[in-house]
C-alpha cells in the first residue's frame, strides 16, 4: 500500500513537472472578457514612437488601445476633451466607479449625461504608450464606443491625418 502510494505521488510529480511550463504560460495569458473585435488595429510604423491608423468605411479611426493593459476598442476623437470610457470596459480596466462617483456633468452627442471622472494609469496605442491619463467614465447607455480624446493626444508630439491614415507621433 504504501509502495503504491509512493509510485502515485512520483508519478504525478513527473506530470506535473511535464506540463508546468505550459500551465505557466498560460497563467500569464491575458483575461478573455466579451470584448467585442474592433475594426482594425493601429499599425505601428518606423520609427518606434509613430503609428498609423486607417480609416473605416465611415472616416472614422477605430483601432485596438490598452488601457492600464487591457486591450480595449477605441475611436479616436479631437472633439472630445477627455478620454471617454464606457463603464463595462472601465471595469475591464480595472477601474472601480461607484454609483456616487458620477457626480460630473457633460454634453454628449446624445445631451446632458453624468460621468465619473478618473486618471487613467496608462493608455498604449501601438508604440505609443502615456501614462497619467484624464478620463471620463460614461454608463454604456450614454456612451456607444471608448473615445480617444485630447486628454491623451495633446500629450502626443504630433497628430495628423495623411493618407486617409491618422498618424500619432510621440
Amino acid at each position: 500500500m504504501m509502495l503504491r502510494l509512493l509510485w502515485l505521488v512520483l508519478a504525478a510529480t513527473v506530470v506535473i513537472g511535464f506540463f508546468a511550463p505550459e500551465l505557466q504560460r498560460l497563467a500569464t495569458l491575458p483575461e478573455a472578457k466579451d470584448t467585442p473585435a474592433p475594426a482594425a488595429k493601429p499599425k505601428p510604423a518606423l520609427p518606434f514612437g509613430r503609428v498609423e491608423i486607417a480609416a473605416d468605411g465611415r472616416g472614422h479611426f477605430v483601432f485596438t488601445g490598452r488601457v492600464n493593459g487591457r486591450p480595449l476598442s477605441m475611436l479616436a476623437d479631437t472633439g472630445a476633451t477627455l478620454v471617454a470610457l464606457r463603464a463595462s470596459d472601465a471595469r475591464t480596466a480595472g477601474l472601480i466607479v461607484l454609483p456616487g462617483d458620477y457626480t460630473a456633468k457633460v454634453s454628449t452627442a446624445g445631451g446632458v449625461a453624468e460621468a465619473a471622472r478618473v486618471r487613467l494609469r496608462e493608455i498604449e496605442v501601438g508604440d505609443i504608450r502615456v501614462s497619467n491619463v484624464d478620463a471620463l467614465v460614461l454608463s454604456d447607455e450614454q456612451l456607444a464606443t471608448n473615445l480617444l480624446g485630447m486628454s491623451f493626444l495633446s500629450r502626443l508630439k504630433a497628430f495628423s491625418i495623411e493618407n486617409g491614415r491618422l498618424v500619432l507621433s510621440q
